[in-house]
């Protein structure tokens, strides 16, 4: 029993002297555990007089540290004090250094709900059911222990915008990444002027200056972040976003063609009414109707990413298609089809071509803003424009950087881009989603950036409950019967 006692109390991390453990055992699926204080001369801490025992009491901690398929049940033995004294109230129960003041669970069990946080998969509910405790004491745990500052800024930043919804006022959160790590430098709660003005400037100039290109979309603020706030640094446009612009216009051309073709259901049900004296209220789509609501990648994926999985045969159109026939049937729906395919491939071709060659990419940019003013198109007329705004900006993203693969230490170009942002951002959108809404920004700034840091660390002196208040709701008034 002596070595299970030594074993027990580290376990525990009990380092009550006048503690023992008088008895374990192991029943089922559940291991008994009871801890007993000695017996020892107690004297009040008022009046100084002798404290003498009531009896003894027995107490239930949540001790959740066995996580091997075990429950745990402790037993903890103490005694109820009074003092002597006839003129002092005095009383008092054994207390035990594992146990948190004021709670039932032993002082691991808020370092194992922070540890637990760790998965932004988990939701409070989750964690709180894991080490059988309420929701809001895992969220007041975290928020006692944790709050991460901003990273040092790099030489390569990626900024952009997650949809939080924190509030009326702060729907877009803005992102700071470390390009070259990928790593998170910071959250800040909207994108609004008066807040990233405070933001950028409550950082010391030297620190800023040290940056040397800023990636982001074609928002014309964070472009502008380089004239303002980094003197040193220029502007890169993520190529994701030019073309997702394009995109974005072939959609809506996409879409008026739908409309033109459900109009014409809509005149064929009307005929079928009339010619069958019923009253339908639907009719089956039509056979163009359906290819151009499955076969959008025609238009909207590069060509040489299309790949041709043999001949499968189609069950609402009966036939059997491959790649070749899906295009060919997509691009006769619409005299304009072809052109735009054609147009936007040459805008694909380009951006993967001139790897670290802005001036070969310059000089073909300008030959394209040339090609697309001049389309019959009207968007890739506003294309042209677009490209002529931000030209800078989009040749400077054929500007490389060198990274050094892990596998091979050798060291690769690499694009820069807002590519690993965008795979960041899904993070904070489902644990939006999953958390059905969120309202407290710290929280989930903290949250976030400690799921997402590998080397983040937790606070030596965990800040106090009303340190931690965030309410700033109205006073509650007297209560009416």
């Amino acid at each position: 029993m002596n070595n299970d006692n030594i074993f027990i109390k580290q376990i525990l991390n009990m380092t009550d002297d006048d503690c023992d453990v008088t008895d374990f055992r192991v029943e089922g699926h559940t291991k008994y555990i009871t801890v007993e204080k000695r017996s020892s001369n107690q004297y009040c801490p008022v009046c100084g007089s002798r404290l003498y025992s009531k009896g003894k009491i027995t107490r239930h901690p949540n001790n959740p540290v066995l996580q091997d398929g075990y429950e745990l049940d402790i037993t903890l033995i103490g005694r109820r004090w009074k003092c002597s004294s006839s003129e002092c109230t005095y009383t008092c129960v054994d207390q035990y250094s594992f146990i948190e003041a004021g709670k039932k669970n032993i002082k691991l069990v808020p370092l194992m709900i922070i540890r637990a946080m760790k998965d932004i998969h988990l939701t409070y509910r989750q964690i709180a059911e894991r080490y059988n405790v309420s929701d809001t004491y895992v969220h007041e745990t975290f928020m006692r222990y944790v709050s991460l500052p901003h990273l040092p800024l790099s030489l390569i930043i990626s900024i952009d915008e997650v949809y939080l919804d924190i509030s009326p006022s702060e729907k877009y959160a803005v992102v700071i990444m470390d390009f070259q790590t990928g790593n998170i430098i910071d959250i800040v709660s909207s994108r609004w002027k008066e807040k990233m003005d405070s933001y950028w400037l409550s950082i010391p100039e030297e620190e800023r200056d040290s940056v040397c290109f800023l990636i982001s979309d074609m928002y014309n603020p964070y472009i502008n972040y380089t004239k303002k706030y980094f003197k040193n640094a220029i502007s890169i446009i993520d190529s994701f976003h030019v073309i997702k612009w394009i995109n974005s216009s072939i959609l809506t051309y996409i879409n008026r063609v739908k409309k033109r073709y459900e109009a014409e259901d809509e005149k064929r049900l009307i005929e079928k009414n009339m010619a069958t004296n019923r009253d339908h209220q639907t009719i089956k789509k039509s056979r163009e109707l359906y290819i151009l609501t499955h076969v959008k990648w025609v238009l909207l994926e590069d060509s040489d990413d299309v790949k041709d999985n043999g001949r499968r045969y189609n069950y609402v159109l009966r036939q059997y298609l491959d790649s070749t026939d899906w295009i060919k049937m997509y691009l006769d729906l619409d005299p304009k089809f072809p052109q735009i395919r054609e147009l936007r491939q040459l805008y694909e071709d380009f951006n993967k071509g001139y790897i670290d060659d802005p001036d070969g990419a310059s000089q073909r940019l300008d030959e394209l803003i040339s090609i697309y003013s001049e389309s019959e198109i009207y968007f890739f007329r506003d294309f042209s424009k677009t490209l002529k705004k931000y030209k800078q900006g989009i040749i400077n993203s054929f500007i490389y950087t060198t990274k050094q693969e892990s596998s091979t230490h050798k060291e690769v170009l690499r694009r820069m881009s807002n590519g690993p942002m965008e795979s960041f951002n899904n993070i904070p959108s489902s644990f939006r989603s999953q958390s059905h809404g969120v309202s407290n920004f710290e929280f989930v700034r903290n949250r976030i950036l400690w799921s997402s840091r590998d080397d983040s660390g937790i606070l030596g002196v965990p800040e106090s409950k009303k340190e931690i208040q965030t309410c700033t709701s109205k006073k509650r008034g007297k209560y009416k019967k």
